[in-house]
């Protein structure tokens, strides 16, 4: 699970430094949509749920449930971004490339919460 939460916090900065490629090259499109698509989103779901992904892996729509989450996530923190930037009239493609790049790596690289339990009263016999 490290090597998948410190993938996630580099990936943001390659597709960044695939920016210095040519404009349309095979590359550096498949590096931005790859990133843009699926990275902040999984950063976000692990951050949230960090067992989430394994909890219900016998479950037959598990996978599938966890892509579309994670497409959904990445397609909303994308979105936002993009909206902040217009707002603020800031917006290029390498500024929310850069803000999406640490965002991801902040929450790829957030401590995993720990998972207490919420335990009841506790009545002793006696």
């Amino acid at each position: 699970m490290i090597f998948l939460r410190l993938g996630l916090a580099a990936s943001g900065w390659l597709a960044l430094l695939a920016t210095a490629l040519p404009d349309a090259s095979p590359v550096r499109v498949a590096a931005v949509t790859v990133f843009l698509l699926v990275c902040p989103g999984l950063a976000a779901q692990l951050a949230l749920r960090p067992s989430g992904l394994l909890r219900r892996a016998g479950h037959p729509a598990a996978a599938l449930e966890a892509a579309l989450l994670t497409l959904v996530l990445g397609l909303a923190l994308t979105t936002l971004v993009a909206v902040v930037l217009f707002l603020g009239g800031v917006f290029t493609a390498t500024r929310s490339l850069l803000v999406l790049a640490t965002l991801t790596a902040v929450l790829a690289l957030l401590p995993r919460r720990s998972r207490a339990r919420n335990r009841g009263p506790q009545v002793h016999a006696g």
